[in-house]
């Protein structure tokens, strides 16, 4: 009986298995061939078959011309093996090897999503990531340079604190009424920013930074008192058009700022019968001041109880009144703010007449103690009569502090 003979030393294919059934493989079964094409590879010769020994007898297998015991693996290999061949895989060419972490091909690029090196373009690789980040100096960036570790340009107002650049930053939480301003500086008095809390004040010109203008030197809040250089007849148009005249007095003043930065207003300290000065005016614990920034009076006690003796009213320019005039002031208010006793009498009918038959009873810039808002000569008011000129003294109002005050016609409780 003869055997059945197969190398496996390669898989088998259809063809071979057609061509082993061309020539006539003798004495291969169906089930010989199957496991000759399920044994696929190993290299060895297989000898199927009851004469695995038939080498001895010489014997032929039918149509092949061939031994049946030969045993050379070359007797049944057909064909040749399939060598693949290909270019080694690079970067660039858009298909992600082992090694690379991305491969977009024509796209890849050092300020793209992957880069010429096929690595995510990412904070801190030195590589700026166009449309992603600001910047990337790579090892570099630090929350105090100009490159955050966020990779974000350093700003202000980003929280990360730019050594020599800005000397606060606080995120949020700047603000130019917080001890970081909106700017990253800090909040500092003479600035012209109002730290909240920290300060009363803060003059916004450094024209006016030092006190007298309302606004002390250590950003407190002060009062400016002055006596108004021009001079006017008793007819005033009352107590209000009296106002009106301080205020117009301040604001032409290069010596005061603009009323409406530092939100201050003045009233004329003048009698009123229907609001006397000590319920016109609040009664502050700060200091009275000229604009020179001579200490008047420390607060509103001190003030109606007399000024220093030696001291004098200045003028809205910040000097005294000149020697030709009279400085005689109209007030008819005595110590401790309240109307003089005869002050129906000696008013000039409450500021609206300026004929020659009313009186006007005044005080004097240039004297200090009470003198300055009662002048009196041998118990006496002294007086003027309504047609002459007299000026007014102005007394300034913080309306931070005090803005019931500012409003028209407020008059205090006694």
């Amino acid at each position: 009986m003869q055997g059945c003979f197969f190398s496996l030393g390669e898989a088998p294919s259809l063809l071979r298995v057609a061509l082993l059934v061309a020539v006539g493989a003798v004495g291969c079964s169906g089930d010989e061939v199957g496991a000759w094409l399920s044994a696929g590879s190993g290299g060895e010769t297989t000898t199927t078959g009851s004469s695995a020994a038939a080498g001895s007898e010489g014997s032929m297998s039918e149509g092949s011309g061939q031994s049946s015991g030969e045993t050379s693996s070359d007797a049944t290999s057909w064909g040749t093996s399939e060598a693949s061949t290909g270019a080694e895989p690079v970067c660039g060419d858009g298909i992600v090897q082992e090694g690379e972490a991305c491969d977009e091909g024509a796209e890849n690029g050092d300020d793209r999503g992957c880069t010429a090196s096929c690595a995510l373009n990412v904070c801190g690789d030195g590589l700026v990531h166009a449309g992603v980040e600001g910047c990337d100096e790579g090892e570099a960036n630090a929350a105090s340079g100009a490159c955050t570790p966020l990779c974000a340009l350093n700003v202000c107002g980003d929280g990360f604190l730019w050594e020599e650049v800005e000397a606060c930053d606080e995120g949020a939480e700047n603000g130019d009424h917080k001890g970081c301003t909106s700017s990253c500086a800090l909040n500092v008095c003479g600035d012209g920013l109002v730290y909240e809390g920290v300060e009363e004040c803060d003059d916004a010109d450094p024209l006016f930074h030092g006190g007298g203008d309302g606004c002390s030197a250590t950003c407190t809040r002060e009062q400016v008192i002055f006596v108004t250089l021009e001079k006017w007849p008793g007819d005033l148009g009352g107590a209000a058009g009296a106002d009106e005249r301080c205020l117009a007095a301040a604001s032409a003043s290069i010596k005061l700022p603009w009323l409406n930065v530092n939100n201050t207003t003045f009233k004329a300290w003048i009698a009123d019968p229907q609001c006397p000065m000590k319920q016109r005016l609040p009664h502050s614990d700060r200091p009275y001041v000229r604009l020179d920034t001579v200490v008047l009076a420390e607060n509103w006690e001190a003030l109606i109880g007399g000024i220093p003796q030696a001291l004098e009213v200045f003028t809205e320019w910040g000097k005294s009144l000149p020697e030709s005039s009279s400085r005689k002031v109209w007030s008819a208010v005595q110590a401790g703010g309240s109307l003089i006793p005869e002050a129906l009498a000696m008013t000039c009918n409450f500021w609206t007449l300026g004929g020659d038959s009313f009186f006007g009873a005044v005080g004097r810039a240039d004297l200090g103690g009470t003198a300055w808002t009662r002048w009196m000569s041998g118990g006496k008011d002294e007086f003027l009569g309504c047609q002459t000129p007299a000026h007014l003294y102005c007394v300034q109002i913080s309306c931070d502090m005090h803005p019931e005050f500012c409003a028209p016609g407020y008059c205090a409780p006694p």
